[in-house]
This record gives C-alpha cells, structure tokens and sequence, in this order.
C-alpha cells in the first residue's frame, strides 16, 4: 500500500528526532542552530564556489553552528530522497530547513522539482527573520524570539540553498539546450565572472553593466553606484589589477578577466595597506565615495608609473574619483603613507 504524503515540517514545529547518515541522532545537536540540507547525494559544498560559502558558516560561529549537509569525514549528507527528508515532508526536494537551538524549526525554503529559485524569494523570506536595529550582539533576541546568531545563520542558509542542483539529478549546467532555449526566450546570457577569486555563473541581459550585476545579483554593495554616468569615480573595480569604472563596463565583457572589487581587497581580518592608511589618516567622511578611492588608489600605486613626487601629480592621477565632502588633503596623505612605507 502506498504510504501517503507526510506535510512538510512548518516554522514553529518541533523537528522530529531522526537518524542522521553517521547514526547519530539529530537530538544530539540541540543547544546550537542547525541548517539542515536536503539535495541529490553528489552535491559537494567543499567544491569550487561553493567551498567560501560554507567556509564563511563556520567561521561565523567558530564551529559552534552545526551545518548537516554533505558527505565528507566532518559532515553529513541527507539525501532528498532519504527517510529524514521524508519525515520533514521534503522527499524528493530540495530544501533548507534552519533549527533553533531548541530543535524548533525557525524557518525553511523547499524547492519543488522542476522548479527555480530567484533570490528574492529568499529575501522575502527572510523578512520576517529580520533583527531590529536595537538588537546588538550575538545573544540578543531579535523578532518572534529568534537570536541574532540564529538569524545570521538563517542568512547564509538562504545563499546556501541557492547553490543546490535539483533532486531530479540536474544541475544548473546540467542541460546546455535548455538553457540555450531560455536565454533566446528571456534575451538573457550565461555569464561566468571571476570575482576576489571565485566563480560566478549568472544569466545576464547583454546590457546590464558590470556595476548592476555585482550590486543587484551579487549583493557586492562595496562598489557604490553615484553618478552612474563614469564621471565620480565611486564605481571603481579591478579588471586584472587595473582601475576600472563598472557603471560603463559590460558584465559579458568582463568574462574572463579577475574583477577585484573593495569586498576582496583584505586578507581576512588584515586590512590592505591602502585602507588601513585611509583609518589612520581620517581619509574619509561621510565615506560613500570610500571604497571607488581606494580601490583607484591601490591600482594607481601597483602602476610602475605611478608619480612619486608632489601631492598635486597625486591630485591629477586621481582626479577620477571626486569626494564631495573635500577630504582629498588627508587622501593625497594616505596615498603618500602607503608610498613610504
């Protein structure tokens, strides 16, 4: 006889207490927020672009956060079609279902086969997840009860899920035809960008400028839209070490060369020498033109021919990038601290 379909788990369900793939019960993670992943058993986070997203999951907590997904010594995979997805009601879908430290289910996103999802549904979705402004540490309670910890979590679960091919064995670059086929009937492009040295496969109009696609598909915010017209400054990226202004360059023209953009200046918790001498020299004020001037001051001083003499050959090698609160004496003085140093 045909078992009849178990309802997916809703927010605010207690999560049943099954097995998980090592034996281990999932009871034995309560006291931390878990990300459950349900997606085909290939699917490997530790892989290419994924690898930075779940490597930012970890280090967000420092281990402390329980991320139950693939099948590597140090992780677990659940199989969509696996009796744990079944008793979450999820069999034969991906999905995305983020504990609380309570084992309570705080909230989820299920993908049905065949389906897509746009990353504005995960923004809609995570809503009502969002903390007040008042809330301010790891321990603060923000909307319905849920801890800030908690929703950073519910956060990056969200991108994560982005990334899962779909239980029916397919993947986004899966079917060449059919996205051929969607790209003639949208007007979009498969676009491939390497961006702070990961890779990023999006679908583009051939007119979206490289500025909208890290901004509005990336969520890269870093780079600042101001004049939108190539005449501030603020947009400022690298292609292949060199200054360039995203509101005028292509996406699809920029395939194939290493964008850099204010997110990937840092090594980790190290500042780039150049924005560390921002801080030190107050090189900023209200800072909306910030990361275009730094970003323009670090490929001006990577060229071999970057002026070393007066602070006006300063002036005129950066008159690209305007500041309309006028903090260009303590700029030029940042720049100059980099140069001795």
């Amino acid at each position: 006889m045909e078992q009849p379909l178990v309802q997916a788990l809703q927010t605010g369900d207690l999560a049943p207490d099954g097995v998980l793939p090592d034996g281990s019960w999932l009871s034995a993670l309560r006291g931390q927020p878990v990300i459950l992943a349900f997606a085909p058993d290939e699917w490997n986070p530790t892989q290419a672009h994924q690898s930075a997203l779940f490597a930012r999951l970890s280090q967000e907590f420092g281990g402390g956060a329980a991320f139950v997904d693939t099948a590597t010594e140090d992780w677990h995979s659940l199989d969509c079609r696996s009796t744990l997805a079944a008793q979450f009601g999820v069999d034969g879908q991906r999905a995305l279902f983020l504990l609380d430290e309570h084992g309570v289910v705080r909230w989820k996103t299920v993908v049905p086969p065949g389906q897509d999802l746009r990353p504005g549904q995960v923004l809609a979705a995570l809503e009502a997840l969002s903390p007040s402004p008042a809330a301010a540490g790891n321990g603060a309670v923000v909307s319905g009860g849920l801890s800030r910890r908690t929703f950073v979590t519910a956060t990056l679960a969200a991108a994560a899920l982005l990334l899962l091919p779909s239980c029916d064995g397919s993947s986004p670059d899966s079917n060449a035809a059919e996205t051929a086929a969607a790209a003639e009937s949208t007007g979009t492009l498969p676009v491939v960008l390497t961006i702070n040295g990961h890779s990023h496969r999006l679908q583009l109009d051939p007119r979206v400028a490289l500025l909208d696609a890290l901004r509005e598909n990336l969520h890269l915010t870093g780079t600042k839209k101001g004049c939108d017209h190539g005449q501030c400054g603020a947009c400022t990226v690298h292609l292949d070490g060199h200054s360039a202004l995203s509101c005028l360059t292509l996406a699809v023209m920029s395939q194939g060369k290493n964008i850099t953009t204010i997110e990937g200046l840092a090594q980790g918790d190290e500042l780039h020498p150049v924005q560390a001498a921002f801080l030190q020299h107050d090189a900023f004020q209200c800072g909306y033109c910030t990361p275009g001037q730094i970003m323009a001051a670090t490929a001006l001083l990577q060229d071999p021919h970057t002026p070393t003499g007066s602070a006006v050959e300063l002036r005129e090698a950066m008159s690209g990038n305007l500041c309309r609160c006028a903090a260009y004496p303590n700029i030029i003085a940042a720049i100059q601290a980099v140069q001795r140093a």
